[in-house]
């Protein structure tokens, strides 16, 4: 029987989808906030300097990055993806209001509040390699947005996972946009 791990995303996704899962429900609620508040400060020294930290609201067994934005300097300010639809581009507005479903079922800030750019970006993932190679959920939306972000701006990418999801290497096709660093609750993998 092969150790080797399977080359397609698909299946990747499907087999780390699991992982995490599995391990997630293995932890206990007080565990789970200890390893996402060491991620958290694992997470900080990437976002110094930033004014605006986009983020995400976490979906299944994703790290919640919660912990990250309670160690934000005073005036910092947290942006969370908005869509209008699902065909539409992800933009980010400010996160200090109510939030409703978005078209994915996420929660979003509403439609009247403030779009703003993120200096930096905290990204969920499904599995990540030690070479900054990330799979998300399939549909290409933060490869698209962090490009466009880099081309205008000069927006630093931060994944945050569970050290279960760090795969040795995983595919990358043309469109995939390498993240700067990913962290886990142990460790800094900068790519």
């Amino acid at each position: 029987m092969s150790t080797s791990l399977p080359t397609d995303k698909d299946t990747l996704r499907r087999d780390a989808r699991a992982a995490r899962a599995a391990f997630v429900r293995a932890l206990a609620a007080d565990e789970r906030r200890a390893l996402e508040t060491a991620l958290a400060a694992r997470a900080l020294p990437f976002l110094q300097g930033a004014r605006t930290v986009g983020s995400y609201a976490p979906m299944g067994h994703e790290i919640d990055p919660a912990a990250c934005h309670d160690l934000l300097p005073a005036g910092v300010t947290v942006l969370l993806p908005w869509f209008a639809s699902r065909d539409d581009a992800m933009l980010f507005r400010v996160a200090d209001g109510p939030l409703e479903p978005g078209p994915f079922g996420t929660l979003q800030p509403l439609a009247d509040a403030a779009e703003a750019v993120p200096g930096a970006l905290l990204v969920p993932l499904v599995a990540a390699d030690a070479q900054g190679n990330r799979i998300g959920q399939g549909k290409g939306h933060f490869d698209r947005t962090l490009a466009a972000l880099r081309a205008a701006h000069r927006t630093v990418a931060i994944g945050l996972a569970w050290d279960v999801q760090i795969l040795a290497s995983l595919p990358a096709d043309a469109w995939d946009e390498r993240l700067d660093a990913v962290v886990t609750p142990t460790r800094t993998l900068a790519a």
